[in-house]
């Protein structure tokens, strides 16, 4: 006897239901929740006899053999990126399983944690929502739309709201990915602590901000635009969205030098195919919104 056939199961969605329905009314159903994730430990350099976790954890013997030049960890960096691009990637691949044509709502975490034997490790996960035009039931002016799809088939990735993705739309504009640009810097911790009990600005501290923060936001738009250089299909004309955040890599139960990351995200837009009919014959115009739980 035949099993009888199964109803295909639901598609996961942490999309809100304004979300929902906003997407919904230009044709665009979710297709599932889709995860990528990279766990990586960095190998640095290391400084004189005392190793670097050394360092970090506050295992040093004297604060001279603690005192580090103040600048950019550059291993740590390129593996914080490293892992951050796996992460993305692999939400992307999950995506394209789904047959969906990108992903909106993405969001970007990580988790640092200490493991047995001093191994500090940390955690990247990339998450959103992966959606596609559904032909039979979206607007019967936007079922001979184009794909979002990339010029290479592989899904869009955008970390806007469903809300801004429909607006980006009918402002004539398509989302392309996920650009992120990450720089760790590091401080002497000689210098900081000649400021305890001061009421006074931290001038290093201050001025690594600075620096690091315009360091990943430069990386952002290098790393960018080597995948999509000008003349490609694909070719960004702005990133919108930008963020810049930061987080510390220090287990804050041992003392030791500040090292933090600076993480800027944004998403890569670039203009509707000419004859796009999700494009409005007007510009949209901007409206206010204030947040009532503010």
């Amino acid at each position: 006897m035949n099993a009888p056939p199964q109803a295909p199961l639901p598609a996961l969605s942490d999309l809100s239901i304004t979300e929902f329905l906003t997407l919904s009314r230009v044709g665009f159903l979710p297709r599932g929740l889709v995860i990528g994730a990279s766990v990586f430990e960095a190998a640095p350099p290391q400084w004189g006899a005392v190793g670097f976790w050394d360092l970090l954890l506050g295992r040093a013997q004297t604060p001279q053999q603690q005192a580090v030049q103040a600048g950019e960890v550059t291993a740590l960096s390129e593996a914080v990126r490293g892992a951050r691009v796996l992460a993305i990637e692999r939400m992307r691949r999950q995506a394209a399983q789904f047959q969906a044509e990108g992903v909106v709502g993405v969001r970007l975490t990580v988790e640092h944690h200490r493991w047995r034997g001093g191994i500090q490790v940390a955690k990247f996960i990339a998450m959103g929502t992966a959606v596609s035009f559904d032909h039979d039931h979206g607007p019967v002016e936007f079922r001979g739309a184009p794909s979002l799809r990339l010029a290479s088939g592989a899904p869009f990735t955008s970390d806007l709201s469903g809300q801004d993705f429909v607006s980006l739309l009918r402002a004539g504009f398509r989302p392309v990915t996920v650009a992120s640009g990450t720089c760790v810097y590091q401080l002497d911790p000689n210098e900081v602590r000649r400021y305890y009990g001061q009421n006074a600005e931290i001038g290093a501290y201050t001025q690594a901000f600075f620096d690091a923060r315009e360091t990943a936001m430069e990386r952002l738009q290098l790393d960018l635009f080597a995948e999509f250089p000008a003349g490609h299909p694909d070719a960004p004309t702005g990133i919108v969205g930008m963020s810049v955040s930061e987080a510390s890599h220090v287990d804050r139960r041992f003392p030791g030098p500040p090292v933090v990351e600076f993480t800027a995200v944004g998403t890569a837009i670039a203009p509707l195919a000419p004859a796009d009919p999700r494009r409005s014959n007007e510009r949209p115009v901007p409206r206010i919104v204030v947040p009532m739980d503010r």
